[in-house]
């Protein structure tokens, strides 16, 4: 079988000539090759990925044959060349070659050289969160177009985000077969959503569940829940909460709601846009991304991701509290003793623990037993599965001592309910935290989590508002308390303000809680400074009486009264002509006497002002002459003069100067009008330039 990067030189469908080869592609399946090219209809440069068919072939993917592998091919590349975005690779072509006998397919696509998101972060770069955002919008972006085509990528890692020169991110790999869980490679489990390994679909919150992953990567370097198989992988991940840093800014909480475990509660691509977008307001500006340049696969790749750190399992931390001085203290339900039934924990008191007090617990018929920090500390460094006896006090055997045995069992019962089986905890103080920050600061409560959004115009989007109870108050192990998250601003209601004056309509855009931007437009009716629109440019669909959150800008546009008018040629025009041409306008028409013209025939303009091409309010007068045509007279007796007779001479008989040449102190040799020369006394046109010529 020939190799494709061998086939340098090739011309594909007698329009595709191969240039260099660039590198292995990860797009598709193993064995492609991704080349340079020029189109030789176009002499454009242009990508062109050639698999070898045979290569194609996989049972997994409904391909058992060259002929499937094709049928499999053909729909990829239909599906991929149908997406037409500026966020997604542009697939110009598609097609089958027979190239020494072998048979290969191809795809030609638009020339990305900025390197892949891999490659990025394979060189040991990183995105800040303000560049992340960015290359989130964009990819949010291309989710969304494919998405209203009924299309879902299914397979979005680093790889398949490519940049071009211009720093943008293009989305490629959309069309590509859908492969089932037991057949996922260990760099698409690191980025697939938890649902894959329910059975569950693919669709577009599993998308915007891997985009998350790739966006905490290219922010810290590691991919979160990765593990060493993809069994494993989808273990940590199951049932977690994406673990975010307050170092990501307001694009936290964004990557917070679009990493849960549970795919209804995730963003659609277009919702987590515009969180992305409404996020870009609190964050730095981004600088611009340092792409690697070394195109769409560097042969200098380093391969597979970087894997994270392990990170702490804190889940089997319970707190405990003490009765005096109720202070609490940390019991470990780890190690385990093995039993038939399976494991069971031991707890464990920390005696490391500078908050250690003595705990009292619930005891047998001799009452409660308070246990000493020396006597914690020796039983934890018993072995746990020993059993410690305590002394029993003896009863005496009288009846009345019955009823307060019987009395301090039940305290004892009490007292064990209070303190080590359901112990309390004050609520910690959680205004302002995100809703993923505060559920991990309780997860080791055991209390039970009640989520209420509201809106707030105080707390930010996704950080607690308040708690039910407030902080401070000690809550029971399974007693649940209630987190009010704020969803955002609160919201106005669109008012109509068309008609109102300028002033009056940003007061109360404004009172509103609305941020108005004044624009001034002409306009040929509504009176200057009145509004003659507004809209909201963000959504301009909306209108009177529907909502949007406080601070959302609304453009006002303001009249400015009629735009100025342009004054029309009107020369060698009628009277009537004139006065249509400017009535059309707005422009109103006034005229001087008749006056002679050397050149403007009786009943047309000669003359106009304000000249053509200036700029006039409407309503402005145009003043224009209308020639009476061409008078005559005897040219005056000027040969021999000097300059000074003739000019004179001339000027009185309503001639012009024209040029002027030799020595004007001696007397005219020559005249010429038009470039004809006159004699004293010929008949001349009125007007007309004299040019002179002296020794």
């Amino acid at each position: 079988m020939n190799e494709p990067e061998n086939m340098s030189g090739t011309v594909l469908g007698g329009r595709y000539e191969l240039g260099q080869v660039r590198a292995e592609a990860a797009l598709s399946v193993s064995g492609s090759s991704l080349f340079d090219a020029t189109d030789l209809s176009t002499n454009e440069m242009v990508s062109i990925r050639v698999t070898p068919l045979e290569r194609l072939v996989n049972p997994a993917l409904g391909s058992t044959t060259q002929n499937d592998a094709l049928a499999v091919f053909e729909q990829q590349a239909e599906v991929a060349s149908t997406l037409r975005h500026p966020c997604i690779e542009n697939v110009i072509d598609h097609g089958e070659a027979t190239v020494d006998g072998e048979r290969y397919v191809y795809i030609v696509a638009e020339r990305l050289a900025g390197g892949s998101l891999r490659e990025f972060l394979d060189r040991g770069r990183r995105l800040t969160p303000s560049q992340a955002l960015i290359v989130g919008i964009d990819v949010c972006r291309a989710l969304d177009a494919a998405a209203k085509q009924g299309v879902v990528h299914g397979d979005l890692r680093p790889s398949r985000l490519v940049f071009g020169l211009d720093r943008r991110v293009r989305v490629v790999g959309f069309g590509a077969p859908v492969r089932a869980f037991e057949d996922l490679g260990l760099e698409q489990a690191h980025y697939g959503a938890p649902e894959l390994a329910e059975g569950g679909t693919r669709g577009a919150s599993s998308d915007i569940y891997s985009l998350a992953l790739i966006l905490v990567e290219a922010m810290t370097g590691e991919v979160p829940f990765a593990a060493d198989t993809v069994a494993a992988t989808f273990a940590q991940r199951a049932g977690k909460l994406l673990p975010v840093s307050a170092d990501f800014g307001a694009l936290a909480q964004v990557l917070e709601r679009a990493g849960r475990p549970d795919a209804s509660e995730r963003f659609t691509p277009r919702e987590m846009g515009q969180a992305l977008v409404q996020s870009a307001e609190k964050m730095a500006r981004p600088t611009p991304i340092d792409i690697v340049g070394g195109g769409l696969f560097s042969a200098d790749a380093t391969g597979e991701p970087t894997q994270p750190a392990p990170r702490p399992d804190f889940s089997n931390v319970e707190p405990v509290a003490n009765v005096a001085p109720d202070q609490p203290i940390l019991i470990r339900t780890t190690p385990v003793i093995e039993s038939p039934t399976g494991p069971i924990p031991v707890a464990i008191i920390d005696p490391t623990d500078p908050n250690l007090v003595p705990l009292t617990i619930g005891g047998d018929d001799t009452g409660p037993i308070t246990v000493d920090v020396e006597t914690l500390q020796e039983l934890s460094s018993q072995d746990p599965t020993s059993q410690v006896e305590v002394p029993k006090k003896k009863w005496r055997r009288r009846i009345g001592y019955g009823v307060v045995a019987l009395v301090v069992l039940l305290g004892g019962f009490a007292g064990a309910w209070f303190t080590v089986l359901n112990p309390k905890n004050p609520v910690p103080a959680l205004v302002g935290v995100l809703e993923a920050e505060a559920r991990n600061q309780i997860a080791e409560f055991g209390w039970g989590i009640t989520i209420v959004k509201e809106r707030s115009d105080e707390v930010d989007t996704g950080e607690v508002i308040r708690t039910d109870p407030v902080t401070g108050t000690q809550v029971a192990k399974r007693d649940s308390i209630t987190l009010f998250i704020s969803e955002g601003r609160t919201l106005s209601t669109l008012i109509e303000v068309t008609g109102l004056t300028g002033t009056e309509a940003i007061a109360k855009l404004e009172a509103l809680g609305l941020e108005p931007e004044q624009a001034d437009v002409p306009d040929e009716n509504i009176a200057v400074g009145t509004v003659v629109s507004w809209s909201i440019p963000d959504q301009p669909t909306l209108k009177v009486g529907d909502q949007v959150v406080k601070g959302t800008t609304v453009a006002v546009n303001v009249s400015s009264g009629p735009a100025p008018r342009t004054v029309p040629d009107l020369t060698n025009k009628t009277l009537e002509e004139a006065t249509a041409e400017l009535n059309a306008l707005g422009l109103v028409v006034t005229q001087t006497p008749n006056a002679p013209h050397p050149e403007i025939a009786s009943g047309k303009v000669s003359v106009q002002l304000p000249a053509a091409g200036e700029q006039v309010a409407r309503g402005s007068a145009v003043t224009i002459t209308i020639s009476s045509g061409q008078r005559f007279t005897p040219l005056p007796f000027i040969y021999g003069q000097v300059y000074t007779v003739v000019e004179q001479r001339l000027l009185q008989n309503g001639m012009l100067i024209g040029t002027v040449t030799g020595n004007k102190s001696r007397g005219l040799v020559s005249a010429s009008i038009d470039g004809k020369v006159v004699r004293n006394f010929d008949r001349v046109v009125v007007g007309k330039k004299v040019d002179l010529k002296f020794p």
